[in-house]
């Protein structure tokens, strides 16, 4: 490889051990999906039947796929919260491993000249 090659590789490798720091950075990941929701009871004689500023909740449901099928987890406030950040740190992952591949792919082009 020559020396200029080399030269102008070194932004690309710059770039890539930023995404490494960004990578080091991110915490637990975690799939899913978390979603806040009221319910009607089945009593009769209950406001939320007639009002849906009385239903009851709010309630927190983390849903993910396990071996292909649907599970679905009553979550506290505070545990949706938490798991709702480690959702986030996955997209997170993927959005810097895409950046480290279109990185690379530009090196790529740079030793391909």
């Amino acid at each position: 490889m020559s020396e200029q090659t080399e030269k102008s590789l070194e932004k690309y490798v710059q770039e890539f051990e930023t995404c490494r720091r960004e990578l080091r950075e991110i915490g637990f990941i975690l799939t899913g999906s978390i979603t806040k929701h009221y319910t009607k009871c089945r009593s009769p004689s209950c406001r939320c039947m007639k009002d849906p500023e009385y239903r009851h909740g709010p309630y927190y449901d983390w849903t993910r796929k396990v071996k292909g099928k649907t599970v679905t987890v009553r979550l506290s406030q505070e545990e949706a919260d938490i798991l709702k950040e480690w959702i986030e740190n996955k997209k997170e992952f993927y959005e810097i491993i895409k950046r480290m591949e279109m990185i690379t792919l530009e090196a790529v082009k740079e030793i391909r000249v």
